[in-house]
């Protein structure tokens, strides 16, 4: 079913009403401020990536260098990706070195769930992503236990421009225990048509643009129960391998480019939870391995090519507690990182030690629910061959307010106020001729104001959630021209003011027995304006890459066995330049996605689905980054087969 509907929590259970497989109860504490995906949802959508599936999350605007490969980074309500977490599995993933994940590394053939929470989760967490401005999170087929004895998982993709997929997952459960395993394979040629709409105007192929990728894991897990004490311990390793080429930028035509990038990543993982009646905690711990090796044979300096190496480890632990006494819920938390750069380059062997601590109180009452946290940060970085800045520490309180349907019937209200802040990257502080090691961090702050009503109108489920928000970034982190254009100098000079809104509809039908009809669109306002300097010409101007108005639309009719999925987005005008002129402007786009699925069920443990389908329909010639042209209409058959 291809539409979003948050993910409830509800606190208590005094009328229930089912609706297909949609659970209503009433008199509700409060709703979490939780957008979730099902694993339905997600292969209905038919993404290639993460980033491609995360841009139907209204409020979320996805920078997108190309197609499949080509970096993708995500930017919430103004916020750049710095200030958003992933977790995966309950493991934070960090990357210290730019700040932001490229999601077109995370392939969603083993996601079962994706997650963006803003604020008031019941979910334990690790508290660096609570302090974050939000976090995304994926739960994943390997690392989840299983009612069934065998599980297996496994698909095939074929699409345009050459791309071959292939995935297999294996799992193995009881009551106490599961191990498991999951591989895959993809590849992709890359040279998709396109044509720009001045100078010449045929037909040309984006060159350099190749993609291979394999990854695997394997994982286990164990529960164990003691009169009303549960206990979960699990593992994973894994590891993803990418070669890819560079395409580059597409300037009049000019889209020579031979840079090459190699990614290898290698994590370990252990996780523990415990819940009784009055008690959860859990806690983690990771180790993560990041290689780049960056490849340009053409590169014009002293010795005519660049070739640049990077590896970084991160070690990352934590806990988080909840202890629950009568209408009072007592929370406490903290995660310790520590990350190390080595680099081919002459740039030392830079290090941090990251701390975030949380204490929180929340008190439940019949029509309220009202949460305080105080929250810990501090950035500590070291190096070497140079000396640093200070050691940074900053308190953070958090303060939120939501209603319950017993004040409200089917209606909930909101309030929230979240500050937090983001370390410069290593990029930033170290990086060639313009690093800057006495960089401070960046501080954000958020205010928004919320409603949700939902409602049950005969055999239509509808609902529909509005946010007003006010968010600001102080000491943000920019780079200027210094010298000339080629040098550039990067400084905590910028301010960034942040007025929006987001309004969202869902709707589920059962039009007859063997017929449903589901429809939800978004539609996000943010103004996102430069307020450094005053005598700046980009004073007051939109930031950089950040359309004021996006949208999106998605509609799924199923008939028995067959579906039939239709999805638009649409990306306002936006600026490649902080200075909002004609030449930096970029024009908006509309795209359109239609595909088509056939269950065929062997019997009650196997079933295979075929499913077809068309991206970008019109054919549009379209980019988010400017000179980074995306693909054209283009098609792709999956087949895939499950056993539970």
């Amino acid at each position: 079913m291809l539409f979003f509907i948050p993910h409830f929590l509800f606190a208590q259970e005094e009328d229930t009403t089912h609706f297909q497989e949609v659970t209503i109860k009433g008199n509700h504490q409060k709703i979490e401020q939780h957008t979730t995906l099902t694993k339905n949802e997600i292969q209905h959508i038919s993404s290639n990536d993460l980033g491609g599936i995360l841009q139907y999350i209204t409020g979320l605007t996805i920078k997108s260098y190309g197609g499949i490969g080509g970096m993708k980074t995500l930017s919430h309500r103004g916020l750049g990706g710095e200030h958003s977490q992933l977790i995966i599995d309950g493991l934070p993933i960090n990357n210290p070195q730019n700040g932001q994940t490229n999601l077109s590394n995370i392939q969603l053939n083993n996601v079962e769930e994706v997650g963006l929470n803003q604020q008031n989760t019941e979910q334990l967490i690790p508290v660096s992503g609570l302090i974050k401005g939000s976090s995304v999170q994926l739960k994943t087929f390997d690392q989840q236990f299983s009612n069934s004895k065998i599980a297996i998982r496994s698909n095939l993709t074929l699409g345009s421009f050459g791309q071959k997929e292939a995935y297999l997952g294996f799992k193995k459960s009881n009551k106490k225990t599961f191990i498991s395993a999951t591989g895959g394979y993809r590849t992709y040629d890359g040279e998709y048509p396109y044509q720009l709409p001045f100078g010449d105007e045929s037909i040309k192929y984006r060159r350099n643009n190749a993609l291979e990728n394999y990854h695997f894991s394997v994982g286990g897990g164990l529960r164990w129960k003691k009169n009303v004490t549960i206990q979960k311990l699990k593992f994973s390793a894994k590891r993803n391998v990418i070669q890819q080429e560079l395409p580059g930028a597409v300037i009049i035509y000019n889209d020579l480019a031979s840079e090459t990038l190699e990614t290898e990543v290698t994590s370990l993982g252990l996780n523990y939870t415990l819940l009784n009646r009055n008690l959860m905690v859990k806690a983690f711990a990771t180790y993560n391995n990041h290689y780049i090796h960056y490849n340009d044979p053409t590169y014009l300096n002293s010795d005519g090519f660049l070739d640049n190496k990077y590896t970084t480890n991160s070690i990352i632990s934590g806990f988080h507690t909840r202890y629950k006494w009568n209408n009072f819920d007592f929370n406490l938390g903290h995660d310790i990182n520590f990350d190390v750069l080595e680099s081919s380059r002459n740039i030392g062997q830079p290090e941090r030690m990251t701390n975030t601590s949380m204490l929180k109180l929340k008190y439940n009452t019949t029509f309220f629910n009202v949460a305080a946290s105080a929250f810990y940060q501090s950035f500590i970085d070291a190096n070497d061959i140079q000396t640093h800045r200070n050691s940074y520490y900053k308190l953070h309180p958090q303060l939120s307010v939501f209603t319950s349907d017993s004040l409200f019937k089917n209606l909930q209200l909101s309030i929230w106020y979240k500050p937090s802040s983001r370390a410069p990257t290593f990029n930033e502080l170290y990086y060639s001729q313009i690093g800057n090691k006495d960089l401070s961090p960046e501080e954000s702050s958020q205010i928004n104001f919320g409603a949700r009503y939902i409602k049950q109108i005969k055999k239509t489920l509808f609902q529909i959630q509005g946010n007003v928000f006010k968010n600001k970034v102080d000491n943000k982190i920019i780079a200027l021209p210094t010298q000339n254009l080629f040098v550039w100098s990067i400084q905590n000079i910028g301010r960034v003011d942040i007025l929006g809104g987001d309004l969202h509809i869902t709707s589920r039908t059962a039009i007859r027995k063997n017929w449903k009809l589901n429809f939800q669109a978004g539609a996000s306002f943010q103004n996102a304006i430069d307020v450094s300097d005053e005598h700046s010409p980009t004073y007051r101007d939109q930031i950089a890459y950040t359309p004021k108005i996006t949208g999106n639309a998605m509609a799924s009719v199923h008939y028995k066995k067959a579906g039939l999925y239709f999805t638009s987005l649409y990306i306002g005008e936006r600026y490649s330049l902080n200075e909002n002129s004609n030449g930096n402007r970029l024009d908006p786009y509309l795209i359109f996605d239609l595909s088509a699925s056939y269950n065929f069920k062997l019997n009650k443990n196997q079933n295979i689905k075929l499913q077809a389908g068309f991206k970008n329909v019109g054919d549009i010639s379209y980019n988010f980054i400017k000179y980074y042209v995306m693909p054209g209409r283009n098609y792709f058959l999956k087949l895939s087969y499950e056993f539970n």
